[in-house]
């Protein structure tokens, strides 16, 4: 019980004062696997409805209606919340952070030393939108006709496989996160 209790308190104190936390599970009060209207109720306001690109309610991305946390997205499917998406909007990032404290703008190397066992790929659009990544393979930056710097997925998977956290990184640094149930969490453009 008391190692319990030291636990808790720190990770509380890991994560920053009024932050959203995220964690396997969800992000705040929105738990994957909620239908549409148990997430409504955990919000206390409305999704927006199925939108274009999105073809059929069978799977789409939708957002808060109320326009609060822009940089927010959840994927429904089959009426159901199977990913939630951390990223900045509009140049401003959600106050969204892991249970250790991770959260957009921190160092990579600091999800590997919290979490110990990672899988780091290119990100899908860096590797030429294959399915296998070459995780040796680093961009010369000689060859490079821009300051662009590639993006890097780095994987936690829960501890019984079914969901991961996702952490997208670009110049050393966190850029977007995402947990949610796998293999949609892994999905580069989830219901497209």
């Amino acid at each position: 019980m008391r190692r319990a209790l030291l636990m808790t308190s720190a990770l509380l104190l890991a994560t920053p004062a009024s932050a959203e936390i995220l964690s396997w599970d969800g992000v705040g009060p929105v738990r994957l696997g909620m239908n549409v209207k148990a997430a409504e109720q955990a919000l206390k306001t409305k999704l927006l409805p199925r939108q274009l690109p999105f073809e059929d309610d069978q799977c789409y991305v939708t957002w808060r209606a109320d326009g609060q946390d822009p940089g927010l997205g959840y994927v429904i499917e089959h009426g159901k919340v199977t990913v939630i998406q951390v990223y900045s909007s509009d140049g401003k990032a959600p106050h969204v952070a892991d249970t250790h404290g991770l959260e957009i703008g921190a160092a990579e190397g600091a999800i590997e030393g919290a979490y110990g066992q990672v899988t780091k790929s290119l990100g899908f659009y860096d590797r030429g939108g294959n399915d296998v990544a070459d995780t040796n393979a680093e961009h010369d930056p000689k060859d490079a006709k821009s300051d662009y710097s590639p993006e890097y997925q780095l994987e936690v998977e829960s501890p019984d496989h079914k969901r991961s956290i996702l952490f997208t990184a670009q110049a050393g640094k966190v850029i977007r996160l995402s947990t949610g149930l796998r293999p949609t969490v892994l999905e580069p453009e989830p219901c497209q």
